[in-house]
């Protein structure tokens, strides 16, 4: 076996298939009932992250000329740029051979030339990667939780009455829809709303927050389009004000619509108190509901401190289907 570095720009459709398969068989084994990935997704990811930029580092192993492993590094490089994250993952075929050892040997040298100190990966519960980072003295930093809504099957007209209950004390406010990237006279007020994530729970003291400005919206908003994911938004509006007060964004895959992905709910601070997360969101369920009838789940991630939200999203019918652990080596 031996292992390539690609130039994310250089990666083609064929090579982006057999790491998504490799990602598929590593998920299958593990017993973990995440959507499978595709190699599109896995294409567009590399080129063009969560800001237009590119991956900072990508490797496969081969066994021959067999794609057996993946490995995608991200360079933080507006804030925490003491840090470096990497998803990694080999075939159950193949492993115990130094492939993985390989692979995390080329990933560190980068991080150390780039001067990172801090190496971010992470697995799921009841997989192989839990030990194989313990063996690689990584220590967990935090757990998330990943709940799937099903969007067929839960009990009808549930989110019709949520919803009810919570417009009756969100009176004060309205909310908006939006699809895909922000107005540009829209990319201001955007900010606020993204830097709310700064206050959600976290394990890892160290971490430090992300600073949001309006070119940051249009990268975000310019890279989720080039990856073909598809942007929905509930915004919260005071209607005597006119403050944004919080939003709601969902993101389908184009290449996987059948699960749509959970990102940001957050309520601006001073407008807390008024049921507005359960407002949006239960919107944001009737509307997807209706717009995509193919997409058939959503999958939201909480970290295990979230409490506000885990209990708005149980209240909105979400199961548990698997934990993930996010872990740390410190250099």
């Amino acid at each position: 076996m031996h292992i390539e570095r690609i130039d994310p720009h250089d990666l083609d459709l064929d090579t982006a298939d057999a790491m998504a398969e490799v990602v598929r068989a590593s998920d299958a084994a593990g017993g973990v009932p995440i959507p499978p990935v595709t190699g599109p997704t896995l294409l567009h990811a590399a080129r063009h992250g969560w800001d237009g930029t590119p991956a900072g580092a990508l490797w496969v192993l081969r066994d021959g000329d067999r794609v057996v492993g993946r490995v995608h590094a991200d360079l933080p490089w507006r804030d925490n740029t003491d840090s470096f994250y990497y998803r990694g993952v080999v075939h159950p075929d193949v492993r115990r051979r130094g492939g993985g050892r390989a692979l995390h040997d080329a990933l560190l040298e980068v991080a150390a030339e780039a001067g990172r100190t801090k190496v971010y990966t992470g697995a799921f519960e009841g997989t192989d990667g839990i030990p194989a980072l313990a063996a690689l003295r990584y220590e967990p930093v935090g757990t998330n939780v990943i709940r799937r809504i099903s969007l067929h099957d839960t009990q009808p007209g549930l989110w019709d009455r949520l919803h009810a209950q919570a417009a009756a004390k969100a009176g004060d406010y309205e909310l908006v829809r939006m699809v895909g990237p922000t107005p540009v006279e829209q990319l201001e007020d955007m900010v606020a709303l993204f830097a709310i994530i700064n206050d959600a729970p976290s394990e890892d003291a160290d971490k430090e927050d992300d600073h949001w400005t309006a070119d940051r919206v249009a990268a975000y908003d310019t890279a989720m389009a080039a990856r073909r994911q598809t942007v929905y938004r509930v915004i919260a509006r005071h209607r005597e004000t006119g403050e944004w007060a919080g939003h709601s964004v969902l993101c389908v895959d184009e290449f996987a619509p059948a699960t749509g992905f959970q990102e940001d709910t957050s309520v601006v601070r001073s407008h807390r108190g008024h049921g507005l997360g359960l407002l949006m969101k239960t919107e944001m369920l009737r509307w997807i509901g209706q717009e995509r009838p193919e997409v058939g789940a959503t999958d939201t991630w909480n970290a295990v401190g979230n409490h506000h939200m885990i209990a708005v999203n149980e209240l909105l019918g979400a199961r548990v289907v698997a934990r993930y652990v996010t872990h740390r080596l410190t250099r």
